[in-house]
């Protein structure tokens, strides 16, 4: 808990003295000044010492506008006007952030620029994409970067960088999607040991400081245990084809069931995937006339599902065993 979290937690939840006469103020994750005259965005750094207050366009520069504000002692540390498109920004527990710029081209693109808390600017990586996700380390030191997908070799891409020597520690696809948060974890000696990822619907999963994902059996089974619809479909369809055994088609035929129950069955496309799931389920576990059903109730939710080829070959199989 943050020192501005435990003052209102003390006076029960309300403002603390002399909050009301503060030239910086923040209410409902935006940040709001008096001098000089600002409302944004507020990205607040995990000990809530530091805010970045961000805003996309400002009418005088044309640009938009970034301000730190150190929020402990009420003082703007510094202003930039030098971004065209500013869209977020993630702050560290010393006042290191970084700021996504999107630029004013039509083109996807994407700037990652880290700053000190003097308004220096550190590093900066261009992507032919869009940024999607960032996150910054409690010391400031290391950025995660996940990139929107594009026809572009930056698309899709799941990057961690070293600030302080300006270098690319990893990069790769991402294997969880879009985390809500990123952690990392740090050695004695400020170096990163792993970067884990948090999923509030799932749980926390981890890669080592060289990209490798660490937790993929705990994520599958987080998908097929707790996970939405979607996400439960994804990892069934994972494990089938990864290791389609009669072991792994009981897990994801229970896990395709349960997506139907919980609204897959109401969309054309993922319920379409779950009966798919099922037929394949159903055909390693030698339980053909199921698989057959599954796959034509696939075919009927969505004719363009890839099922054909297997309900065909479903049917030779059927009407030589009737034949014999």
């Amino acid at each position: 808990m943050g020192w501005i979290s435990r003052l209102r937690a003390a006076l029960g939840g309300g403002r603390f003295a002399g909050e009301k006469n503060r030239n910086a103020v923040l209410q409902d994750r935006w940040l709001q000044l008096s001098h000089p005259l600002f409302s944004g965005r507020a990205y607040c750094s995990p000990d809530q010492r530091w805010v970045i207050g961000c805003k996309v366009f400002d009418n005088e520069s044309g640009n938009g506008r970034l301000i730190l504000v150190n929020y402990e002692s009420d003082t703007v540390e510094h202003e930039l006007n030098s971004f065209a498109h500013p869209m977020g920004a993630a702050v560290s527990n010393r006042g290191t952030y970084i700021v996504v710029d999107a630029g004013r081209g039509s083109e996807l693109e994407g700037s990652l620029v880290a700053i000190d808390h003097r308004g220096n600017e550190l590093y900066r990586k261009c992507y032919h994409a869009n940024i999607f996700n960032i996150g910054i380390s409690d010391c400031g030191r290391y950025a995660a970067v996940q990139t929107a997908n594009a026809m572009d070799a930056d698309a899709d891409l799941f990057e961690v960088l070293d600030i302080k020597f300006r270098r690319l520690v990893f990069s790769r696809q991402p294997v969880t999607g879009w985390p809500d948060q990123y952690t990392f974890e740090v050695d004695g000696t400020g170096e990163l040991q792993a970067v884990g990822v948090l999923h509030k619907s799932l749980g926390q999963f981890f890669y080592s400081s060289h990209g490798e994902f660490r937790d993929q059996k705990a994520f599958q089974d987080a998908r097929l245990g707790i996970g939405h619809y979607v996400a439960k479909i994804s990892a069934a369809r994972d494990l089938l084809q990864t290791t389609p055994t009669a072991d792994n088609a009981i897990i994801a035929l229970f896990a395709a069931d349960e997506a139907l129950q919980e609204g897959a069955e109401d969309r054309a496309d993922w319920g379409a995937l779950a009966h798919r799931i099922r037929g394949e389920s159903y055909e390693l576990l030698g339980q053909l006339p199921e698989a057959m059903a599954a796959f034509e109730q696939a075919l009927r939710l969505n004719p363009k599902v890839d099922t054909q080829n297997s309900a065909s070959s479903l049917r030779k199989k059927l009407d030589t065993n009737k034949l014999a």
